[in-house]
């Protein structure tokens, strides 16, 4: 039986290639412009931000995410919206086009990863949703202890 430190290492060297293969897949279809929009639409799609709360949710500094949030509000996929509780305030939230976007490449993601699929056998198919499926409980878990935390203000 594989010990959890050999998992946790497996995890973290799988996933950082997954990422960059579907990201320069969606960049290379024209879906979007940065995988840095993508995590920043994916947040909105749960609720609205703040700026601050959102460049600390990604991990960037507050001009970058300002520029980050212009540009995706140039493309009519975000719009800023003073909070209704601190007028001081300016919320970022997905448009319906936005959501639209986000929609799109995710299907364009979920197509790439079927083909790819599509390459190994059954058993490894099975196998692999076994695991998923154990990731997806885990997961639940932690975003459960998080629920709550979320970027307004």
């Amino acid at each position: 039986m594989p010990e959890a430190n050999t998992l946790a290492r497996q995890i973290l060297e799988i996933i950082p290639p997954v990422m960059r293969t579907l990201s320069a897949d969606i960049r290379g279809s024209g879906h979007l412009p940065s995988p840095a929009h993508f995590g920043v639409m994916v947040t909105l799609a749960y609720h609205p931000c703040n700026l601050s709360s959102l460049a600390e949710d990604q991990g960037v500094s507050l001009p970058t995410m300002s520029s980050t949030v212009s540009t995706l509000e140039e493309r009519g996929w975000v719009k800023r919206k003073r909070s209704t509780r601190d007028r001081r305030v300016v919320n970022v939230e997905l448009t319906g086009a936005g959501l639209d976007r986000l929609l799109e490449i995710r299907s364009y993601a979920e197509n790439r990863l079927i083909a790819m699929l599509g390459t190994i056998t059954d058993k490894d198919r099975e196998t692999l949703a076994a695991g998923l499926s154990v990731m997806s409980r885990l997961f639940e878990i932690a975003d459960w202890q998080t629920a709550g935390d979320e970027c307004i203000d």
